[in-house]
């Protein structure tokens, strides 16, 4: 199998979703402290099945979720997810024949995290042990994280046996096992409980068996008791038949009293129906007689009310005419006023137009002497003028006087004219005004003839509605004495009707009187009829009642209760008293026996059923023991077969690496502490260049880191794993031992499949690279990958 892809959304400081390529060959991560480079390396541990949060450099597994930044808030849900390529069909059974997996984990706050392998919920357990199956996961030596070169140097060698595990590809069978063995411990447990179970199961089944004798006593008296209670229930039903039967024959003798009074009934109410049909014609005879009078009443009442409305009709219309009357004087005086005024007005403006036309020439002659009067006193003015301009004063003031008469004559023509303009314009306005009153009593005439004639029309018209109204009062009396008359007949007619009505109720009433006597004395009879039915109603439904009992209470039917009683073949019944006092008896006889445990034989059945069940239950777990025993012995016998093996193959690689890492030297391995290679520990014996075989503890920083290197480079070289992480492993490595790291970097991966990636700070291990992964933080907290293919970059500068 291949890894192919990592991708990160909301796993730490990868806020966002992010992709990371697993390429062949070596694959770089660098970038500077803190930047988030060994979150991808713990991304892949993580969703490999890390269950430790302080693994993972938190206090609680929920630190893993982003966790936001002074810009872009939390978020609640960490996803990882890592593409495997199975084009060869290799690796677990059950996915042989899927040419890609994905697996994928997601945890979510307060809710925990899930694990799916190609989109389907599986445990964790379950993704662990496929990549266990791979050789690799969370604590697989190939994930060699910050700390872990030291951890490796400084581990117990029982602690160091899983990188042997690992190179014998036994990790998987060694979770197994210890699944194996889980379940073995756990059915020896359910072994023990079950023996234990049973023994209290046979100690119950002994005191159940004394309590079933016990029980076997109580049924048998409750049997004499149930027949004994039969016999009694037989005794009340054959009481309850009897009285029965009694009130059978009085129903039957009031049955036929009740025929009796019913014959007599029926001639009775014969006899009043034939007098009620004789008299029913004439009642309903008599309301309509009595309706035909009240209508007729109705009637005069009516032509009263008419008559005196039609008088007050005629006095509402000779008031009327008289209001017209007055009108129509008022309208014609209107008119006359109209007429005079108009004349009067009319001969007002024509002398007003002669008074004007006379006064023209007046008017015209003062006009001209003011305009004499104005040229003579302006040529005064300007002579006065010139001689003030040629200095003549006293010519100009001897001329100032003479001009004084002057001014007064054009005063005086002044006036006369403004005099004349004013009369000519009062006469204008009057004349005009004289126009409008002309106008307005015109108006006054037309309004005043239009009236008249609408009062004359009105005139006429109550005229006519008085002649008619003086005519109505003579129809009216006509009318009211043929309505008098109808009424006479009527009333006599009805009066006839009475008479015969009373003396047929009268009759009536006597056969009515005959009739509820009989009556009375049919309720009576027919109550103690009722009263001896409901009685037999009451004794059957005593006797249903008491039925029901013996149904429910002793299974038994009316049919079939004397022979399941102890009266069964007795020739002289007891009474009830004496039953009833040999019931008391036998319950006595069996409260005796105390609290008994009536279903002891059905429960010594159930714990002999369980018992059985439970020894075989056992067998079943024995073989199952067994089995497992066999199966943990076989994975042990075939885990130190391959692990003996993989020392083998292992001690002989490291010694190689070991040389060639050191330029000499020479290092072995060996197993302590145990003979049995699956509980021994693994030791590291190394001897670098001029120096002793001695400890791994022993060696300097550099050396230890090279000595781990070489025991997990030969791992790979026994047992490659699709994928190696190394974070950050040549940190205290100098110039030279970086070097021989990265040349055998490359030689592992021209004889392996392993894809590498390695988090560096180093420039040499950098250069070493196919390609790089930049890990920046253009916004603080958030990280991001920059990919650069070297080999491509240097394909394009050569």
């Amino acid at each position: 199998m291949e890894f192919k892809k990592i991708q990160l959304n909301g796993f730490k400081s990868f806020a966002d979703k992010t992709n990371f390529l697993i390429e062949n060959g070596l694959t770089g991560i660098v970038g500077p402290n803190g930047c988030g480079k060994s979150n991808i390396v713990e991304s892949l541990r993580w969703v490999m099945g890390e269950t430790s949060a302080k693994s993972m450099r938190g206090s609680g597994m929920e630190d893993v979720i982003f966790s936001g930044t002074s810009n872009k808030p939390s978020k609640n849900i960490a996803e990882v997810s890592v593409t495997v390529a199975n084009e060869n069909n290799e690796g677990p059974v059950q996915f042989r024949e899927l040419d890609e997996i994905n697996v994928r984990r997601k945890i979510e706050k307060d809710k925990g995290s899930k694990f799916y392998i190609n989109d389907k919920e599986v445990r964790a357990r379950d993704a662990q042990m496929f990549f266990a199956d791979l050789s690799t996961g969370a604590h697989s030596p190939s994930m060699i994280s910050q700390g872990r070169i030291g951890a490796l140097v400084t581990a117990k060698p029982t602690d160091r046996r899983a990188i042997l595990e690992e190179a014998a590809g036994i990790s998987g069978l060694h979770v197994r096992r210890h699944e194996a063995e889980l379940r073995l411990s756990a059915a020896e447990n359910n072994l023990k409980r079950a023996d234990e179970l049973r023994r209290q199961q046979e100690r119950q089944l002994a005191n159940l068996q004394k309590q079933a004798e016990e029980a076997t006593k109580y049924k048998n008296i409750s049997d004499e008791i149930k027949k004994i209670e039969a016999g009694l229930y037989y005794l009340k039903l054959l009481e309850i038949d009897k009285e029965i039967k009694i009130e059978n024959e009085i129903n039957t003798e009031a049955e036929t009293e009740v025929s009796g009074f019913n014959s007599k009934i029926n001639e009775l109410e014969k006899l009043i129906k034939t007098e009620v049909d004789k008299i029913t014609p004439l009642r309903e005879k008599n309301i309509e007689n009595l309706s035909k009078i009240q209508r007729l009443n109705l009637e005069l009442k009516s032509l009263d009310e008419e008559n005196s409305r039609i008088q007050d009709e005629i006095e509402n219309v000779k008031k009327s005419l008289q209001t017209i009357d007055d009108d129509i004087s008022r309208e014609r005086g209107i008119v006359i006023d109209a007429n005079s005024n108009e004349k009067r007005l009319k001969e007002e403006k024509s002398e007003l137009i002669e008074i004007d036309s006379k006064y023209y020439q007046t008017e015209k002659q003062s006009n001209e002497d003011l305009e004499n009067s104005k040229n003579k006193l302006k040529s005064e003015i300007d002579k006065i003028k010139q001689l003030i301009n040629s200095q003549k004063n006293d010519d100009a003031i001897k001329s100032l006087d003479d001009c004084q008469f002057v001014i007064e004559e054009y005063a005086d023509s002044y006036s006369k004219n403004q005099n004349i303009k004013r009369e000519s314009v009062k006469r204008n306005e009057r004349i005009a005004i004289i126009d409008k009153e002309i106008e307005s009593w015109k108006n006054l005439l037309s309004n005043s003839e239009k009236m008249l004639a609408e009062l004359s029309d009105r005139k006429n018209k109550l005229n006519v509605q008085r002649d008619k109204l003086d005519n109505q009062p003579k129809f009216q009396a006509e009318k009211k004495g043929q309505i008098s008359e109808n009424l006479r007949i009527s009333e006599n007619e009805k009066n006839e009707n009475e008479e015969i009505i009373n003396t047929t109720d009268e009759k009536i009433d006597t056969l009515r009187n005959q009739l509820n006597e009989i009556q009375e004395q049919s309720i009576q009879i027919r109550e103690r009829k009722a009263s001896s039915g409901a009685t037999i109603e009451g004794l059957k439904k005593r006797k249903n009642d008491l039925v029901d009992r013996i149904i429910s209470e002793l299974n038994l039917t009316e049919e079939n209760i004397l022979e399941n009683s102890n009266l069964f073949g007795v020739e002289e019944l007891p009474d009830a008293v004496n039953q009833e006092d040999l019931l008391d008896k036998k319950k006595q006889e069996r409260e005796k026996l105390g609290s008994v445990n009536l279903k002891a034989d059905e429960e010594t059945v159930k714990y002999k059923t369980e018992i059985k069940k439970m020894e075989q239950d056992r067998a079943d777990l024995v073989t199952a023991i067994i089995k497992l025993k066999d199966s943990i012995n076989e994975l042990n016998q075939k885990g130190r077969e391959r692990l003996i093996e993989a020392f083998d193959k292992v001690n002989r690689k490291f010694n190689e690496v070991y040389t060639k890492l050191f330029n000499g030297g020479n290092a072995k391995l060996e197993l302590v502490d145990s003979d049995d290679p699956l509980e021994a520990g693994l030791e590291m014996l190394v001897s670098p260049p001029g120096k002793r075989l001695q400890s791994i503890t022993l060696l300097s920083g550099g050396e230890q880191a090279l000595t781990a290197l070489s025991l997990i480079f030969a791992v790979f070289l026994t047992n490659p794993s699709p994928i190696c992480v190394l974070d950050e492993v040549d940190a205290p490595l100098d110039d030279a031992n970086v070097t021989r790291f990265c040349g055998l970097l490359e030689e592992l991966i021209k004889i392996t499949n392993t894809k590498f990636i390695i988090v560096t700070h180093h420039a040499l291990t950098m250069s070493k690279m196919n390609r790089l992964y930049g890990v920046t933080m253009p916004e603080k907290g958030i990280s991001q990958l920059v990919a650069v293919d070297l080999q491509k970059a240097e394909s394009m500068v050569a």
